[in-house]
């Protein structure tokens, strides 16, 4: 064999085993910072995000918070009745998330569920002291205002704390 050849071998074997001892340091730093985050919470403590006991497909799912299903409604017939437009879904398929309330201002997550996963369409403002519907998505300092029908405004008070 040429020496040429065996510096060859020497090196692709050389290479190989760099690449695997750097995946396996990274797999075992991607597993030491989460047992070192696990063991951070005390013991008998869980976390509110993510209890100890809970199924994975239980973590990632948002709080339903105080919203009762007629304030959903009701915020879904306003942004129905709204001149919101979507290329990205059609605008009886899109569902709403309260992310969270301000005061009298509801933020709401505009989505469309798929199969397997769900799609971010918009982010709206509804103030309900001023009665204003306002499109955040681009910039939230300069938001666009919706109109709407403002006769739903009192079941939407009625219906959301």
């Amino acid at each position: 064999m040429q020496f040429n050849h065996l510096l060859y071998i020497c090196g692709i074997a050389l290479l190989s085993s760099c690449a695997t001892t750097t995946q396996e340091t990274e797999r075992q730093a991607d597993t030491s910072t989460v047992a070192a985050t696990t063991s951070d919470i005390p013991a008998g403590q869980t976390s509110a995000d993510t209890p100890r006991n809970a199924p994975p497909s239980e973590v990632l799912k948002p709080k339903s918070g105080p919203y009762s299903p007629e304030c959903y409604n009701t915020i879904t017939d306003i942004i129905q009745s709204s001149d919101f437009k979507s290329e990205l879904a059609k605008k009886e398929n899109i569902k709403v998330r309260i992310d969270r309330q301000e005061n009298t201002k509801l933020f709401l997550q505009l989505f469309a569920s798929e199969k397997d996963h769900e799609s971010t369409i918009a982010w709206l403002r509804l103030d309900k002291a001023n009665e204003k519907l306002e499109d955040i998505t681009v910039d939230l300092d300069k938001p666009v205002e919706l109109n709407y029908d403002k006769s739903l405004i009192s079941a939407l008070r009625q219906n959301c704390p």
